[in-house]
């Protein structure tokens, strides 16, 4: 079963403050610093935040799992995150591909998307989806008011 899930929240900042949050390594240690009951840890394996960059996440109460930027491009401002070792790949799921797009308004605000593709042939599984949907709303809500501030 191939499955889509997808989120949006509009922030004041421009796209390209967005963009150099959410385009960089740097969101990683975001994600880690406000929202540690989230993000418990994580680190770098290989790369420096660009496409092919792999990082070990750690969240609380959890096995850590490791995750590819597979795609990262600064002129459209899109970034995609698989998982490709542990995680949701460990409880039935066969991909788990993450994207957060930035598309801008105006110069002083932006529309943060995000976008989660997957892929199970345990359609019972589909529903833990849903609780990581929640984890990045509450990420994005987060950003946003850190970007607006």
């Amino acid at each position: 079963m191939l499955g889509k899930f997808s989120e949006q929240i509009q922030i004041n900042a421009s796209a390209t403050e967005v963009w150099n949050l959410y385009g960089t390594i740097e969101f990683a240690n975001f994600v880690v610093e406000k929202l540690p009951h989230i993000v418990e840890k994580v680190e770098v394996i290989e790369g420096n935040g660009g496409a092919g960059s792999v990082l070990q996440v750690s969240l609380p109460g959890n096995a850590p799992y490791k995750e590819k930027y597979t795609s990262v491009d600064d002129e459209k401002r899109v970034k995609e995150i698989e998982i490709v070792e542990g995680g949701y790949l460990d409880i039935g799921f066969n991909f788990y591909r993450i994207k957060f797009e930035v598309i801008e308004n105006d110069d002083k605000s932006s529309i943060l998307k995000l976008t989660i593709d997957f892929e199970t042939k345990d359609v019972e599984k589909v529903h833990l989806t849903i609780g990581n949907l929640q984890a990045f709303g509450a990420i994005l809500k987060a950003s946003a008011d850190y970007l607006e501030k």
